[in-house]
C-alpha cells in the first residue's frame, strides 16, 4: 500500500468546530472510546482542539479513565504505537456527531526512508580486446604447407641478405614466384629483392658466384648490339648499357671488361599486389632479376592468363590514339598518356588469344601507380618500364595472375 507523503497531511491539527466541542462530552468520549473497541480499530480522543489517535489496546482504560472525569489525563502511548495526529474526514465527524461508529480508515503513517539495498557488486569489465571474438581466430584459414614453405623461404632470404645475396635472391625468388605469399610476406620478398638487384644486377661488379651473369672482353669491331645478338641474350643492348653503366654506347673500346647478362628473360605480373616481377632463367631454375610496382585497368579491365610480347611491337617514344576518345598524340607529346615505351601483348592461351590492345608502357600520372586507372594495360613510371623494356624481347612470356 503506498504511503502518504507529510506534505499531504495538514501543518495544523484539525480545529474542532464549537458544535462539535459542546456534543463530545465525557459521555460522547467513552462511548465512542467502546465504539472504537467493537470495531477493532483506532478511534480519535478528542480534548479540546487536539485530536489524538488511539489504538485499540489503549481503548478500553482511556474509556475507564473518562467515565469517572472529563479532564482524566491518557497514560502515555507507548512510542511504538504513536502515529501522528492527522484530520478526520467529513464522514467521521459526521459519525460522531450522530454518536455512531465512524468507518474504519487505516492510519496514514509517516513515510520512512527504505532501508539501504545491498549494492551489487559490478562485474568485472571484459578487456577491449583487438576486436575479433574467438569464432573469428579460429575461422582464419591457416597457411597450408605449401605457404608455410614459401614463408619460411621468406625468412631465409631475409637472413641472407646481408652475407649472401645469391642464396639470398634464390630463396625469395621461389617463394615469391609461388604465388602462395599473403601480402605482407609478399611485400617483404619483393622489396629485398629489389635491394639485391642494386648489388647484384645494376651494377657493373661481377660477382662470380652469380650464375646469371658472364664477363667478356669487347673484341674489334664489336658494339653493344653485335654483342647482344652474338651471344643470343634475348634482351635489348640498351640493358647492357646500363649493367655496365655505359654512358656513350660508341665509346666501348677493345680489351674492356663487360658484365653480361643470361637470359631467357619473362615477367610476371600480380594484380592483387600491383607488382612486376622480371626474371631471368627457365624452369626451376627462374629467379626474380628486380620487382617493379605498377598500376592496372579500371574495373578490373587487366585480363589475366599468359601472354606473350607480340614481335615488333616494342616502340620508343611512339604516337598514339586514344581508342575511346579518338585524340591523337604525337611523338615527343609531354602529355602523351602513355609515356615513351610501349611493349604489345598478345595471349598465347584459348582464354585470351582473342583480346587484342593490351600492353606495358609508361604514364604520365604517377599517381596511378598501385591503382587501377588504366583501360586495361599495364602501367609503370617512366625509369621502371625502361628497365622493363630493355629486358624483354619479342616473344618473351609475361604471366598475368589475379
Amino acid at each position: 500500500m503506498a504511503l502518504a507523503s507529510q506534505s499531504t497531511r495538514p501543518d495544523r491539527p484539525f480545529q474542532s468546530s464549537r458544535s462539535n466541542r459542546t456534543l463530545l462530552g465525557a459521555r460522547g468520549l467513552i462511548a465512542l472510546g467502546a465504539a472504537g473497541a467493537a470495531f477493532g480499530g483506532s478511534y480519535w480522543l478528542m480534548r479540546g482542539d487536539a485530536i489524538d489517535v488511539v489504538e485499540p489496546a489503549t481503548a478500553r482504560s482511556a474509556g475507564a479513565l473518562l467515565a469517572s472525569s472529563e479532564s482524566a489525563t491518557l497514560a502515555p502511548i507507548p512510542a511504538a504505537l504513536t502515529v501522528q495526529p492527522i484530520a478526520p474526514s467529513p464522514e467521521a465527524q459526521r459519525a460522531v456527531a450522530q454518536n455512531v461508529p465512524a468507518p474504519t480508515t487505516p492510519p496514514t503513517t509517516t513515510p520512512t526512508t527504505p532501508p539501504t539495498q545491498p549494492t551489487a557488486t559490478p562485474e568485472p569489465s571484459a578487456p577491449i580486446g583487438n576486436g575479433f571474438d574467438g569464432k573469428q581466430l579460429e575461422s582464419k584459414p591457416q597457411p597450408t604447407t605449401t605457404q608455410q614453405g614459401a614463408i619460411g623461404g621468406v625468412a631465409e632470404g631475409l637472413a641472407l641478405a646481408a652475407t649472401d645475396p645469391v642464396k639470398a635472391r634464390r630463396a625469395l625468388s621461389e617463394a615469391l614466384l609461388s604465388g602462395t605469399l599473403p601480402p605482407m610476406e609478399s611485400k617483404q620478398a619483393s622489396d629485398a629483392l629489389a635491394k639485391i638487384a642494386a648489388q647484384l644486377v645494376f651494377t657493373p661488379v661481377y660477382n662470380a658466384s652469380d650464375p646469371y651473369f658472364f664477363q667478356y672482353t669487347v673484341q674489334a669491331g664489336d658494339s653493344l648490339e653485335k654483342i647482344v645478338r652474338k651471344h643470343k641474350i634475348g634482351c635489348d643492348w640498351r640493358l647492357v648499357a646500363r649493367i655496365n653503366n655505359i654512358k656513350r654506347p660508341e665509346a666501348i673500346r677493345v680489351g674492356q671488361r663487360l658484365k653480361l647478362p643470361k637470359g631467357p628473360f619473362s615477367a610476371v605480373v600480380t594484380k592483387r599486389d600491383y607488382r612486376v616481377d622480371l626474371c631471368m632463367g627457365a624452369g626451376s631454375d627462374r629467379v626474380v632479376m628486380t620487382s617493379l610496382p605498377c598500376g592496372l585497368g579500371s574495373a578490373n579491365g587487366t585480363p589475366t592468363g599468359r601472354f606473350r610480347v607480340r614481335p615488333s611491337s616494342k616502340l620508343l617514344n611512339p604516337e598514339w590514339t586514344h581508342p575511346v576518345t579518338g585524340q591523337h598524340y604525337k611523338a615527343d607529346d609531354a602529355l602523351n598518356p602513355i609515356g615513351e615505351h610501349w611493349l604489345g601483348l598478345e595471349g598465347i592461351e584459348a582464354s585470351n588469344s582473342s583480346l587484342a590492345g593490351y600492353g606495358m608502357h609508361g604514364t604520365v600520372e604517377p599517381e596511378s601507380i598501385g591503382r587501377d586507372m588504366s583501360l586495361g594495360c599495364v602501367r609503370l613510371i617512366a625509369d621502371d618500364v625502361a628497365i622493363v623494356w630493355e629486358t624483354l624481347g619479342d616473344g618473351c612470356e609475361v604471366e598475368i595472375r589475379p
